[in-house]
């Protein structure tokens, strides 16, 4: 079912015709409403989702591995964790890593994910490390490719002004895309978790849902101007963002278990 580009603030619904004020001077030109701008945000076509990969302690301070599995757009759709000391007595993890191909790990930086799949690469199959460690996504470059198309869309929204006889307010965000140093220090603190290790993958998978809705707010504002919408039909992910998600499907393998 359709989800809308939204956090449910109230948006005002005004007419088609121009406004003038008594001087005769252009008013603000018009949005659409929010009602007109739905839009699925969780089913992608060609893409499978994330992975977040997380070790530490685990409720009794035991070194573990905690696995979740993300939509592409962060909604959590499996969690495990796993006691690295029980990996070679089963194949329990091995079974878990297969659910995970065809998707993108997403982490803080690169070398994290990479490091934890190194730590049981000895349990897994050589083309399943070798696929997950080709498609690794850091919550910085998407955060940045949203920087990138919000400064576009102010840019052509300058553009517009120069020529229209309305007046045009500025692109206004629902929120500012953070820096990703304080996305994590917010996202730390996860009470719910049931161990430490737990808290480390809910705080990643956090930070995917929220870009992705830095996304859909970008998307949001950005429709509601007509003149800004031959710049493309509403996306649910940005382009680099999403055909990264889109290779790793293409390159998902047949689980050999």
């Amino acid at each position: 079912m359709p989800l809308r580009l939204s956090r449910g603030d109230h948006v005002d619904t005004y007419c088609d015709a121009p406004v003038v004020d008594h001087e005769g001077r252009g008013m603000a030109e018009p949005e659409e409403s929010e009602s007109e701008l739905a839009i699925p945000v969780d089913y992608v076509p060609g893409a499978r989702g994330h992975a977040v990969l997380a070790v530490g302690p685990d409720a009794d301070s035991t070194e573990a591995l905690a696995v979740w599995r993300l939509s592409p757009t962060g909604r959590a759709g499996g969690a495990w964790v796993v006691r690295l000391d029980d990996v070679a007595q089963d194949d329990q993890l091995v079974h878990i890593m297969w659910m995970l191909q065809g998707r993108c790990l997403v982490g803080w930086d690169r070398e994290t994910p990479v490091a934890i799949l190194d730590r049981v690469a000895h349990v897994l199959p050589q083309q399943l490390i070798s696929t997950l460690r080709g498609h690794v996504l850091t919550v910085p470059e998407l955060l940045t490719e949203i920087t990138e198309h919000r400064a576009a869309y102010a840019e052509a929204v300058d553009r517009q002004r120069a020529v229209s006889t309305s007046k045009l307010a500025p692109l206004a965000w629902p929120a500012e895309v953070p820096d990703h140093e304080d996305l994590a220090i917010r996202l730390a603190v996860q009470p719910r978790a049931a161990s430490p290790v737990a808290g480390s993958a809910l705080a990643l998978t956090s930070a995917v849902a929220m870009t992705a809705q830095l996304w859909q707010d970008t998307e949001q504002a950005r429709y509601r101007r007509k003149y800004l919408r031959p710049l493309g039909e509403p996306q649910p992910l940005p382009p680099r963002w999403l055909a990264r998600l889109r290779a790793a499907a293409d390159n998902s393998a047949p689980a050999t278990i």
